[in-house]
């Protein structure tokens, strides 16, 4: 019995639905022993069994909404030509309350799911189906008389299908609309963070070649560890590029997202960027690689200090000092970094170069909360410093 009321409840919509045309159904065969008509009952049960069968897996909603409505039309059609055949008018046995609950769940579901031609052929055919059966059953359409108003009241009943089937159809219009504007953000979010893993990279990539051209004509002793730093740096480039093609291609874990998503990650940024140790200082509360934060806080503290790396070896080649400040104060994480060497009249990139870099930090720190600067702060010294809430952060 639990095991019953377990299923039952897992199939909440099958029962409740079942429940109303067995209601209905009983209706309808009491009106066939009081009156003596049995295709009442016929039709009141042939017509639900068939829109029942579009629950089950793989089924398709237009043939069986298409055999449902033929068969309630065939059904009025025969009974239009027993009141030709039979001397004296037809009676009202004939009208399936049943049936007609199913032609109404049936104009629901057609609205809802079907392509739009195809749901307003399907109306269409429904309507006369339904508001044609009280009509041509019982040969009554005026208002006088409780045959009139079961037309009336059926045509009313295919008008609330209709206008609770097209609430149906716009709800699912405006929730693919937001899938659709979701996955478009996200794809925009992946193209940014790929741009952003590619330029940090091959930019390494780029400096070493140059370091290695210095190398070879001043120390060619030295050459070895200068292309073994290069071979290095576009190891690490494609690592970060399968990893960011495997979100891609929905092949990678959501915590995937951003290589060195965690905080710990950033001493080994730093290292690859500065493997001689001479350039870049790095200070950080004690233990707060192993801190527990939020991913998406983690991550972007993580990218703000890549960024801001990558943008040194491009416009502040004279760097004699890079300064990287990480810390948690009063329910944030905060982060700078600060370099000197920044000429007094601002490189201009090249075009194309400047891509999304610290706009898509921007989007990335205000999407938690926060907030980042970058600018000037002394002659000749550039600081870029991001504020991240801890709380709340998405």
């Amino acid at each position: 019995m639990v095991r019953l009321l377990r299923g039952a409840r897992r199939r909440f919509g099958l029962v409740a639905e079942v429940a109303a045309y067995g209601f209905w159904l009983l209706i309808d065969v009491a009106v066939t022993v009081s009156v003596g008509s049995p295709l009442t009952a016929v039709a009141g049960l042939l017509v639900p069994v068939l829109v029942l069968l579009r629950r089950r897996d793989g089924f398709a909603v237009v043939p069986m909404a298409m055999g449902a409505i033929g068969t309630s039309i065939a059904v009025s059609a025969f009974a239009g030509a027993t009141q030709l055949l039979v001397m004296g008018g037809g009676d009202s046995a004939f009208l399936s309350f049943a049936e007609q609950l199913a032609l109404a769940v049936i104009v629901v579901v057609v609205l809802h799911r079907c392509e739009l031609r195809t749901a307003l052929l399907l109306t269409a055919a429904a309507a006369v189906a339904i508001v044609g059966s009280p009509i041509v059953r019982t040969g009554d359409t005026g208002l006088g008389g409780p045959l009139g108003l079961f037309t009336v009241l059926s045509a009313l009943g295919w008008g609330g299908a209709v206008a609770i089937g097209l609430v149906l159809r716009d709800v699912a219009t405006q929730r693919r609309a937001a899938v659709e504007d979701t996955r478009s953000s996200e794809r925009m979010e992946l193209a940014r963070e790929l741009h952003d893993v590619v330029a940090h990279h091959v930019t390494g990539i780029v400096v070493a070649a140059q370091a290695a051209a210095v190398v070879a004509r001043t120390s060619p002793d030295d050459v070895d560890r200068a292309l073994a730093a290069i071979e290095g740096a576009g190891t690490d480039a494609l690592a970060a590029m399968r990893r960011m093609v495997g979100v891609l291609r929905g092949q990678d874990a959501e915590g995937a997202r951003t290589p060195g998503a965690e905080l710990r990650e950033i001493r080994t940024l730093v290292g690859r960027f500065d493997p001689e140790g001479t350039l870049v200082r790095l200070d950080a509360d004690p233990g707060l690689e192993h801190a527990v934060l939020p991913a998406g806080v983690a991550a972007t503290g993580y990218r703000v200090v890549q960024e801001a790396l990558t943008n040194v070896r491009r416009h502040a080649l004279g760097a004699s000092i890079v300064e990287v400040d990480v810390r948690i104060r009063e329910e944030a994480l905060l982060v700078s970094v600060r370099n000197d060497g920044v000429p007094a009249v601002p490189v201009v990139p090249r075009t194309g170069s400047s891509g999304f870099g610290l706009v898509g930090m921007h989007e990335r720190v205000e999407a938690l909360g926060g907030f980042l600067t970058a600018g000037p702060t002394a002659p000749g010294v550039w600081t870029v410093a991001a504020r991240l809430p801890l709380q709340g952060a998405r």
